[in-house]
């Protein structure tokens, strides 16, 4: 039975019988110009330290072998530094990366900024001014970016440093439109993935990686008009206006998405109850908010009146319906 309630300020939208685990609805493959020349830039870990052959097991290697199935001469260019930072790297970074003549990059920076003790908008300030350079130099080349991996040698708050950093990552890259390889979904927080110091992928982690980084290259890039977030649940996220609150009630970290956001709705994937919630992007008025399932069944219809402070809210609490939800809103 559904049913159609007014609320003032708020809607809170209780969704039940939901599967977690569903196949998320993938867009069709985005094309990509000849690829020649692929640099990959990032810490130990684009090196390859934890795999047992750096030529063929690190995720770049496993990535750029994936590519030249479309690009059998593609050649692989790895620029990882070990032990340092994005954050540490000379003025003229993007120079020496441009220097190679991409046809595309992927960058893997992070885990060490956290390392070294740089704050997330220090971090964030670097990495926008390395993709800016390569995308005034280059507008059209494809730039891959790499959420980073869970780090598990902070377990008193491994996931803040790191959560926020994602998504200062994605918001850069729906700016520059870049590509983005959702490598914390792919490692899944599974220690089995890495190595015994807990922060090196072994062979099966960068595997799972470079296969991220392919389907990257697959990908939309985001952009104003393809506005995607990813996160890891455990703290309030705040991406481009909108604001996700998961409600977790426990340590274990896993991540939610949201596809395709905008003032007519998104898709979602969460495990957890979750408030999303807009800045004031809403008129005044009487909003109906209609949720299906991947099924296309209709698990929840809500009416909101926005009043003069113009938010909007909702609330979701999962079961175990089939994923993603598709969420529409309309004014009436």
């Amino acid at each position: 039975m559904h049913t159609t309630r007014s609320f003032r300020l708020c809607v809170v939208v209780l969704v039940v019988n939901l599967v977690v685990g569903a196949a998320w609805s993938q867009p069709a493959p985005a094309p990509l110009p000849a690829l020649k020349r692929v640099v990959f830039l990032g810490d130990s870990i684009t090196v390859g330290v934890g795999v047992s052959n750096k030529e063929q097991k690190r995720y770049s290697s496993v990535a750029a072998a994936l590519l030249r199935r479309e690009f059998p001469a593609l050649e692989e260019i790895n620029l990882g530094s070990s032990g340092a930072g994005l954050s540490q790297q000379a003025e003229n970074y993007p120079e020496t990366v441009l220097a190679q003549t991409p046809d595309a990059v992927v960058i893997q920076w992070g885990v060490n900024d956290q390392y070294w003790g740089f704050s997330v908008p220090q971090f964030a300030v670097n990495y926008e001014r390395l993709v800016a350079a390569l995308r005034k130099a280059k507008p059209d080349m494809p730039i891959v970016v790499c959420t980073l991996v869970p780090d598990f040698r902070f377990p008193d708050a491994f996931d803040v440093w790191i959560g926020a950093a994602n998504v200062a990552i994605q918001e850069i890259a729906a700016k520059y439109r870049c590509r983005v390889a959702y490598v914390h979904e792919a490692l899944e927080h599974q220690r089995e993935k890495f190595q015994p110091d807990t922060i090196h992928p072994n062979d099966a982690g960068a595997q799972r990686m470079g296969e991220a980084v392919y389907a990257a290259f697959r990908s939309e890039p985001l952009s104003e008009k393809n506005l995607n977030i990813s996160f890891d649940q455990g703290q309030d996220v705040r991406f481009r206006q909108w604001v996700f609150i998961p409600k977790r009630t426990d340590m274990q970290s896993s991540w939610a998405k949201a596809e395709r956001l905008g003032p007519g709705g998104f898709q979602l994937i969460t495990s957890v109850p979750l408030t999303v919630r807009t800045a004031p992007l809403f008129a005044e008025g009487t909003y109906v908010v209609e949720i299906k399932d991947a099924g296309g069944e209709r698990v929840g219809t809500q009416q909101a009146q926005v009043t003069w402070q113009r938010l909007f809210t909702i609330t979701i609490d999962p079961g175990t319906h089939p994923m993603p939800l598709t969420v529409s809103i309309r004014k009436q």
